[in-house]
């Protein structure tokens, strides 16, 4: 046997591990070591191929010294495990569901789950007794019911009795019944509306008459028609007022006490006036709410230019005035600012008659023979049938037309000439008649006196037709010349010309009002024209008379 001294010099072979080689491209075999790693390809300086170790990093660790600590398994790196792919495709089978309790409450479900069964019903039982106090707390002692039905009439009175609510019916039965039971009237809102605009009004100075110098307009009362029903309300705020009423203090009061909470509430007479400066103006249009008070006399185009000149010299302008435009209403204002503008002429007293074409002003020699003013079309003339009719009326009487102001055909039968003619004939069972009645075949008590054809006729002042320049061609006419009554023919809406012409010769109408056959040196012709389309007649109006040379 061998001694202990051959057997430590024995050395033991090592075993080998296996080595995997794989064959490159160029037919060279290539090792792979025992960590897989490749081998790299060299070639020595003869050309032939050679394999060198490419080394391995080590990962190294220090201590808190800062010293390199080894691994202890050589530098090798720890093999991990790699994990299994799952097959998508794998079908999972769950052999036990979870339980309903574990579900609800997890893994503290004993807890948990009474937990909350006692706070349901904890919350319950909270809104069941506020619930029980909402609706059946203690009624008022007037009030004849229970409690329940106390806090249903609650909600039955405010859907029908408030003037507020889209449902507003004081006099729904169920409003009636519950009102009987509450004691109150079942329009109780609206007569608290109403208290409160007796209590507004007894704090206001109300005027007791038309003094203001405005009236209601159609056009205003249709605006505010439909602004106070977008308030559940009605005009009768404003006493139910038609076009051409008086808008008073009071209306002006109302309308700034209610528009207070729209920006409003400041506004004068004049800022509801058609494009006035009311800060409601996105409200009510431009169109206003009111207008001047008619006073049947208006502005002429002719008086604006008299005026602006006069004011030129003054170096004024006719803001004073407000800038009024031809046919504007002549106003109570406007009146006192020219009387008040002309004491320091010799002026001061002037009515409206006297500002008229060949007035009496005392400021003539300023404002020429054309005045300022004429009378306001009411739609309605003097016809000449109604003229001669008045005049043999006047002369039974021993009267004649100064009464009217001697009027010619085709001027305005005013306003005042109708309370003329009802006083006149109270006496004789009139005294009741509007213009209406006074036209042909029209309805008048003295129809017996004034025959068919009536006294005056009636235009549409927005459709009437016009016609100017009446004249007689030629203008210097001799006996033997063939005479034409020439005249310009307007109409708004463009309708035919179906205008008659009447000629006078000497003053007095001719035989079916046709042109002068015998005419002789001196004699005077004139001829007058009554524009018409055919349904609306106009104004007639004159020629100036020709002298027959």
């Amino acid at each position: 046997m061998p001694t202990d001294e051959e057997n430590d010099s024995i050395t033991k072979p090592k075993r080998s591990r296996p080595v995997g080689r794989k064959k490159a491209v160029d037919g060279v075999e290539r090792k792979r070591t025992n960590v897989g790693r490749r081998r790299v390809r060299t070639d020595d300086e003869n050309g032939s191929a050679a394999r060198r170790k490419r080394p391995r990093p080590v990962r190294r660790s220090t201590t808190e010294d800062g010293e390199v600590r080894k691994r202890t398994n050589g530098g090798r790196r720890r093999p991990t495990r790699r994990r299994k792919k799952r097959n998508e495709n794998e079908l999972v089978v769950i052999e036990e569901l979870p339980s309903i309790r574990f579900i609800i409450g997890g893994e503290q479900s004993k807890w948990f789950i009474p937990a909350c069964i006692v706070s349901i019903l904890l919350i319950s039982l909270y809104g069941g007794m506020v619930s029980w106090n909402l609706q059946y707390a203690d009624p008022d002692p007037s009030f004849d019911g229970t409690s329940r039905e106390y806090h249903d009439c609650i909600a039955v009175n405010f859907k029908y009795g408030s003037r507020n609510s889209s449902d507003h019916d004081p006099y729904h039965p169920e409003n009636v019944r519950c009102a009987e039971k509450q004691g109150i009237d079942p329009n109780w809102s609206e007569l608290e509306y109403q208290e409160w605009i007796t209590s507004l009004l007894s704090d206001l100075a109300v005027d007791d008459g038309n003094h203001s110098g405005y009236v209601w307009t159609e056009t205003g009362i249709a605006t505010m028609t439909y602004l106070v029903s977008t308030m559940n309300a009605n005009m009768s705020v404003y006493y139910n007022p038609g076009a051409g009423d008086e808008f008073n203090a009071t209306h002006l009061a109302l309308w700034n006490s209610a528009t207070i909470a729209f920006g409003g509430g400041n506004d004068s007479y004049e800022d509801l006036l058609p494009n006035g400066g009311t800060a409601m103006a996105m409200y009510i249009g431009p169109g206003g709410i009111v207008g001047h008070k008619p006073t049947g006399f208006i502005w002429t185009a002719v008086g604006l230019a008299t005026m602006e000149y006069l004011f030129a010299l003054n170096n004024a302008n006719m803001s004073l005035y407000g800038y009024p435009s031809e046919g504007d209403v002549f106003t109570d204002a406007h009146l006192g600012i020219w009387n008040a503008a002309t004491v320091g002429f010799g002026g001061g007293n002037d009515s409206f008659e006297s500002l008229l074409p060949g007035g009496d002003s005392a400021m003539a020699m300023y404002i020429g023979a054309g005045g300022i003013v004429a009378v306001a079309p009411t739609g309605y003339v003097w016809t000449e049938e109604g003229l001669f009719t008045m005049e043999y009326l006047f002369a039974l009487n021993n009267a004649n037309m100064s009464l009217y102001g001697y009027p010619s055909e085709g001027d305005v039968f005013t306003e005042e000439h109708l309370g003329i003619w009802n006083a006149a004939t109270v006496g004789f069972g009139g005294g009741n008649d509007s213009m209406e009645d006074l036209v042909p075949g029209g309805g008048s008590a003295l129809a017996l006196y004034i025959g068919a054809g009536g006294i005056v006729l009636w235009s549409n002042l927005t459709e009437m037709p016009t016609v100017a320049n009446v004249s007689i061609s030629p203008s210097a006419p001799a006996a033997s010349d063939q005479l034409t009554c020439t005249y310009d023919y307007y109409d708004p809406q463009g309708d035919v010309d179906a205008s008659t012409v009447r000629w006078y010769l000497n003053g007095a109408r001719t035989l079916d009002d046709a042109v002068p056959s015998e005419l002789s040196t001196g004699d005077e012709v004139s001829c007058s024209v009554l524009s018409s389309d055919g349904t609306n007649p106009g104004f007639r109006v004159h020629s100036e008379p020709v002298i027959i040379a």
